[in-house]
């Protein structure tokens, strides 16, 4: 019987291992269908951290702190704000923000330039 439930129990662990949310890769995500890649962009680098340019015509630039949780990457501001992307490979897809001004289109894409 013991057997029987540590055999179960491993194959548990290995399934759920299985099952991790997506990482994110370091590097600068442009929006794409823009005349320049300096126009929006989102800088992931190590340590979790980010630095975001909404726009170029925006002299705020977001920074700070970023975590992944069920395949979304959450970009945390100061102020209890944050933004929300799906992650689908090398690119990130813009889904909300609970800041005040929205820049982005919700569905707006980002794709990993610097790889």
């Amino acid at each position: 019987m013991k057997r029987i439930t540590m055999t179960i129990l491993v194959l548990i662990f290995i399934f759920l291992s299985g099952c991790s949310s997506q990482s994110i890769k370091a590097g600068r995500y442009v929006m794409e269908n823009t005349e320049t890649e300096d126009w929006s962009w989102i800088d992931i680098k190590k340590g979790n951290t980010y630095e975001f340019n909404r726009a170029n015509n925006v002299s705020y630039r977001p920074s700070g702190k970023y975590t992944v949780e069920n395949n979304k990457l959450i970009l945390n501001i100061g102020d209890n704000s944050y933004y929300t992307f799906l992650i689908d490979g090398d690119s990130l897809i813009y889904e909300s923000t609970t800041t005040s001004g929205h820049f982005i289109k919700k569905g707006t894409v980002y794709t990993l330039k610097n790889k």
